[in-house]
């Protein structure tokens, strides 16, 4: 009963459980939730239990209140460690193990300084026991044994302790209601624990060998439990379970005070690896905390007054003094305590933080913001809680968020306590806040004055300190407006791009220009023969013949503008755009001189050939001039067009920025006239000596004020003209070209800084993954060895043996085939051959090559070629070109499926018979993070181009008349040996 009403739940109950650890001076408790067996461990690494410990104190309710009375010694304390304050006060925080089940197996080992070795105690207990009416307390048996120290209990024994259970239930079951004690005899004979095999799983904290401390086993768990941790409404928010246990020590300061004690709970949801619910990562970190926009650090007196630094934005605190509102000259009744805590600004363009920084922390604030409060080291519930604003300060902001400017969920700090300062704050018996008494009073007041008057000072305009806030956030603002405004354009002008580019090598593929000009060049035929056939005078066919060409060269022309693209200015292409362009530019050259030059050459040399033929009498000089006169003409509009656009918006400018200097004039003289107005009442009125200094200082402060903010805007448009004046004499680069380079290598940078963060995930995995298996294999293949003899004496055994061998053989076959991915490893140069290659790649690819009837084909050459390197140089690139392969084979259906491996212009060659690759892709086909494959990652060529030019090789698109080729060789000034 007095678990139940005392403890609020289940979150409540560990939290307890914990502060019992601290208590006994634990450095670690943690828990170990196995849905599946429906069974919660808890271990701690404390000074432990003895028998006398158990039974006079953990089954006597309120030790605790009672220490130092007659019979009952004060508890032991760690003389290894600092004595730490006792945080139970009314020994009743052991019945929480209560809350989380009816039955616990309770295993103890105490460490004592000067006494021998102590048993290990081994207690079961089951709740229900005294739930049924009709026993007394005394008639409870709860079954206890001593085992030898440094061992844990087996089954054998815990079935003898719930024998002795089930038979003193049998005394009564003449007494107790039926219903009732059978449903606890199935509950008893159903509890089944093994400690000693989940201390060998589990680890540390151990009992075993020289390990003390505590360690509870319960089962069955309550549902309760599950619910707490999954039963999320919403996903932007802590749930009840994470709300109460996280931050259980303050981990977040910089600088903090080493825990007293560390906590973990891990859930095993499933047979993989356990999720920790109340890690480090899903708290508060001191360098998160550095990161913030604002800081405050300082602490209250005994009379209630703040001494600190105020830190905005990230410059020099300013030092702040701040008195109680309430005080009157008597000490508080909460005592002395300290206050640091971070905020961050409300939207992300007042942030300091880059937007993923911003979003990322927004995340865990909207989850576990708050103001958490630690007495002694160790968090009292449930402040911190985000949805427990004991401050009012959410309240306060709905009445109005830009004079409070605080918001709860946008702040995380500690507040710290100790025992011997704030003893008149307790704590209620269920552990759910402070007793409202009149030291919380005091202690709530002061805090709430400081968050409305600082918030005056520092975060308001008419604020005393507001200064730095104002600037630096109007700063932000424009600079957030112009990114804005700038993400913008860039985005359009970059996405219609892409559209263009990708039309354009669309255009390619389908050969859509040459057959546009093919049927120019049939049109232009069939015209010059209806006229040539016709009646009419030589002199009308030759006009009529010259007004076909022309006809035709437009008709060119305006094909060929038809496919072309205008680079955006102003604009940084990503790199994989930037190739494209690189791409377009290319292939437009090539069009030009192969498609489009030679239409206009041949419905030149078609007329010139008429003329000749028919002896039509053709002006040619006519031909020219119109030729010339046409381009002539084009060029001069274009430049009428843009010297037009040029005057018309230089005027534009000229007009705004007028406007803008008249204003600015404008509110300069009127900040005069006003001051000399003021001056005008002054003489009028008598001023004493000792208020003339003050109307100087105020008048002159007010017309300073206008001065420098209209000046400002002026500087800035004038040295805005005066760049580009600049550029413009000094025939450099102009500003939109220093934007598209500026942008062009943040965006390379940013994409690197992506690339590199996960090659390094990568690299890192494969290297404990190689490192572990070496491991297991090592002796997995000892035991194979020693098998082997019995197996050979036994023919049982030996079919079993080779059974397992076998399959372990093409277990460790497949996976050493990855051993030499790890450059660290194996760094040795050897041989390496091409009928090394082709097995490596049948052995790694043979079930997909035959699944998806693939032929795999090594030429001649291929097999007897070799080559002296790493072969965790080479095995990834073949790897890697094989498996594109693949992927793009399978969707081939009108023909055989082939890959071929070969060795020619001296290299090796990969080549496949599927689809090929997009004439618009193959400028971008090694670069990073670029892929046409579903859920591709784009890094496979790009990291397989890289590690060969380590190795002085060269990996390069080959051309190839269908499917795709890559070829393999040692770049011409590299000192590397050709592959022979």
């Amino acid at each position: 009963m007095l678990g139940r009403q005392q403890i609020a739940g289940i979150p409540t109950a560990i939290s307890e459980l914990f502060k019992n650890a601290h208590d006994a001076y634990a450095r670690n408790a943690e828990v170990d939730f196995f849905r599946g067996e429906n069974l919660l461990v808890l271990r701690d690494d404390g000074l432990g239990m003895s028998k006398y410990d158990f039974e006079q104190r953990w089954l006597t309710l309120g030790t605790d209140s009672k220490v130092g009375s007659k019979g009952l010694e004060k508890p032991p304390k760690d003389p290894d460690q600092d004595e730490r304050p006792i945080l139970g006060e009314k020994g009743i925080g052991r019945l929480a193990i209560a809350v989380l089940g009816p039955q616990v197996l309770i295993v103890s080992r105490a460490k004592r300084v000067g006494l021998l070795p102590i048993s290990t105690v081994v207690a079961y207990i089951n709740w229900g026991v005294f739930e049924l009416p009709g026993l007394d307390l005394e008639e409870v048996v709860i079954p206890v044994r001593e085992i030898e120290p440094g061992t844990m209990p087996d089954r054998g024994l815990i079935a003898s302790m719930v024998e002795e259970l089930l038979s003193s239930l049998d005394k009564f079951k003449y007494r107790i209601d039926p219903r009732a004690l059978q449903s606890v005899i199935r509950q008893v004979k159903s509890f089944d624990v093994d400690p000693s095999l989940l201390s060998s799983e589990l680890g540390q904290p151990s009992l075993c060998g020289d390990g003390f401390g505590t360690h509870f086993y319960i089962t069955p768990t309550d549902d309760l439990i599950k619910d707490d941790i999954d039963n999320r409404s919403d996903e932007r928010k802590a749930t009840r379970f994470e709300k109460n246990l996280i931050g259980f020590t303050n981990t977040m300061t910089p600088g903090f005070k080493k825990p007293p004690i560390l906590t973990k709970f891990r859930d095993y949801v499933d047979e993989g690896t356990p999720i920790e619910r109340i890690g480090d990562k899903a708290f508060f970190s001191p360098q998160e905390f550095n990161e913030v926009d604002h800081h405050v650090i300082g602490t209250f007196d005994e009379f209630g007054q703040f001494q600190g630094n105020i830190g905005v934005y990230q410059k020099e605190p300013e030092p702040y003094v701040l008195n109680w509102d309430k005080a009157d000259g008597t000490p508080t009744a909460c005592g002395r305590f300290s206050l640091s805590f971070a905020y961050l600004q409300g939207a992300e363009r007042d942030s300091l933080l880059s937007s993923e920084g911003y979003a990322k922390l927004k995340q865990k604030l909207d989850r576990h913001g708050g103001i958490y409060i630690y007495r002694d080291g160790v968090r009292v519930q449930p402040y911190g809680d985000s949805d427990y604003d004991f401050l009012d300060i959410e309240r306060r902001r709905n009445l109005g968020a830009s004079y409070y400017f605080y918001s709860y969920r946008r702040l995380f700090g500690v507040i710290e306590l100790n025992g011997a300062d704030n003893s008149r704050l307790t704590e209620k018996a269920g552990r759910e806040g402070f007793r409202e008494n009149k030291a919380y009073r005091d202690f709530r007041s002061i805090l709430m004055n400081f968050f409305i008057q600082s918030a005056a000072d520092f975060f308001r305009e008419e604020g005393r300190y507001a200064d730095q806030w104002q600037d630096t956030k109007m700063l932000l603002n424009t600079a957030a407006n112009v990114r804005k405004k700038k993400s913008l354009q860039v985005g359009l002008k970059r996405n219609e791009l892409r559209s263009e580019l990708e039309a354009f090598f669309t255009k390619i593929e389908d050969n859509t220009p040459q057959r546009k000009l093919s049927e120019i060049l049939r049109t232009t035929k069939t015209r010059i023969e209806s006229v040539l056939g016709g009646e009419q005078s030589d002199g009308y066919k030759a006009a009529s013949v010259v007004s076909i060409e022309k006809d035709a060269l437009r008709a060119i022309d305006a094909e060929r503008q038809s496919i072309t693209i205008s680079k955006p200015r102003g604009v940084g292409l990503p790199r994989a755009l930037n190739n494209q362009w690189v791409g377009y530019l290319e292939q437009s050259e090539r069009l030009n001189v192969e498609v489009f030059y030679r239409a206009e050459q041949e419905i030149e040399s078609l007329i010139s050939e008429v003329a000749e033929s028919t002896k039509i009498p053709i002006d040619h000089i006519s031909r020219l001039e119109f030729s010339i006169r046409e381009k002539a003409d084009l060029v001069i509009k274009g430049t009428r067009k843009l010297k037009v656009e040029s005057e018309e918006l230089a005027s534009k400018v000229a007009v705004q920025i007028r406007s803008a200097a008249k204003d600015c004039f404008r509110s300069v003289n009127h900040a005069v006239d006003d001051a000399i107005a003021e001056l005008a009442n002054c003489q009028r009125v008598s001023t004493k000596d000792a208020e003339f200094s003050n109307i100087r200082r105020s008048i002159e402060a007010r017309i300073e004020e206008v001065y420098i903010a209209e000046t400002t805007k002026l500087i800035r448009l004038r040295d805005q003209l005066l760049t580009v004046y600049a550029l413009q004499n000094s025939g450099s680069f102009d500003t939109a070209e220093l934007a598209e380079a500026l942008e062009e290598e943040l965006d390379a940078l940013q994409e690197r800084r992506d690339a590199d963060l996960e090659l390094a995930q990568i690299g890192m995995a494969l290297s404990t993954v190689t490192h572990e298996f070496e491991k297991t294999v090592g002796a997995l293949r000892d035991g194979f060895r020693r098998l082997k003899a019995w197996a050979a004496e036994n023919p049982a055994l030996d079919k079993l043996y080779m059974d397992m061998r076998a399959s372990f053989d093409h277990l460790d076959g497949y996976l050493t085939l990855f051993t030499p991915l790890d450059r660290r490893l194996y760094r040795k140069p050897v041989d390496i051959t091409g009928k090394h290659i082709y097995d490596f790649l049948v052995n790694l690819f043979g079930e997909r090559l035959q699944t998806n009837k693939i032929q795999l084909i090594a030429t001649k050459s291929f097999i007897e070629s070799s080559v002296q390197g790493f072969t965790s140089s080479f095995y990834p690139v073949f790897v890697n070109l094989v498996d594109n392969a693949i992927f793009w084979l399978q969707r081939i259906n009108d023909r055989d499926r082939e890959i071929t491996l070969s060795n020619q212009q001296d290299g090796w060659v990969v080549s496949d018979n599927g689809p090929g690759i997009r004439l618009g892709d193959r400028v971008n086909i090694f670069s990073l993070n670029f892929s046409r494959r579903p859920g591709g990652r784009g890094m496979g060529l790009y990291i397989s181009r890289q590690s060969m030019a380590k190795v002085g090789y060269e990996l390069a698109l080959v051309d190839s008349a269908l499917g795709s080729s890559f070829i393999i060789k040692p770049v011409e000034e590299s000192n590397a040996k050709d592959i022979n």
